[in-house]
């Protein structure tokens, strides 16, 4: 059966993205897996002392099982509210699992497990990603996952998707994502919006190589797609543009590394990007994609 991975550590942009990803799950049919990794208290052996995580461990596991029960039980009357006790429309199927050690490593192997559409997880705004992927963790994520990553702003509430934009500059790479898009954007009736923002002067768009790439980027698309290219003096400033585009979603290319490290490390223009307060989605190069 298809599922979506959704990561947690119970804060609220975890919360709040659980139930985007139970929409999305609707639409898609397909099930939810929450996913929680938990820190093991290891005492210093430097100090004469025994590691003891071992003896905490099932104690552990079974605290973080009832809180996960506990939001699987939110996300079924979530379901019950929405769309009724009836069995149609579809009603995704809630399991739950939690596991000691490092988050990526845990997010990865239950996603290697799994096999998910996509990994879902909370994020905090204004730059800032929950405790649970905070810093060098996110950068990780993003570097390793073999899946769809999607990263849900805390304020972000799901209101359907009617415009999805994927920002490209339009190399042969982003044609195959494009057309996978197109497959993710149908479930929810969506247009794609193919974004190519350029860093040069205005006279780029009359050049002939510019056109030719254009054409032969989209001539094999087929599906409810447009085209839209915004000037900007960089990256950073295009991606705010966007904000006054009505876009419910934002897609990058996994290839594009030095964007995710400017996102969240990086300058205060790029920090404003994350501050679209949109979901953004991450596509891994030679991932595990079957929208």
């Amino acid at each position: 059966m298809r599922t979506i991975l959704v990561a947690t550590d119970y804060s609220k942009p975890a919360r709040n993205a659980a139930f985007y990803a139970l929409h999305l799950a609707n639409a898609l049919k397909a099930n939810i897996d929450l996913c929680h990794a938990f820190g093991l208290p290891i005492e210093s052996p430097m100090l004469g002392q025994i590691a003891w995580s071992v003896y905490e461990y099932p104690d552990l596991y079974e605290e973080n099982t009832k809180e996960l029960k506990k939001l699987a039980k939110t996300l079924e009357d979530r379901e019950k509210v929405v769309w009724g006790d009836e069995a149609f429309p579809f009603h995704p199927s809630i399991h739950y699992g939690s596991e000691g050690g490092d988050a990526v490593h845990v997010i990865n192997n239950t996603a290697a497990d799994k096999k998910p559409l996509l990994i879902v997880m909370g994020m905090q705004g204004a730059g800032m990603l929950t405790r649970f992927i905070f810093g060098s963790n996110s950068i990780q994520m993003i570097e390793n996952t073999k899946y769809p990553l999607l990263l849900v702003p805390l304020n972000h509430k799901y209101n359907g998707l009617k415009k999805i934009a994927f920002a490209t500059d339009l190399n042969k790479k982003d044609i195959k994502t494009a057309q996978l898009l197109i497959e993710f954007a149908k479930y929810f009736d969506a247009e794609l919006l193919i974004t190519h923002i350029i860093q040069s002067n205005n006279d780029v768009i009359q050049d002939v190589d510019y056109e030719h790439k254009k054409e032969m980027f989209l001539k094999n698309l087929n599906g409810k797609i447009c085209y839209n290219c915004i000037y900007s003096e960089n990256i950073d400033y295009g991606l705010e543009i966007l904000k006054y585009k009505d876009i419910d979603m934002l897609v990058m290319g996994h290839h594009d590394k030095s964007f995710f490290k400017r996102l969240f490390l990086g300058s205060h223009a790029a920090r404003q990007a994350v501050e679209l307060e949109i979901p953004l989605l991450t596509i891994p190069e030679n991932g595990h994609v079957h929208f």
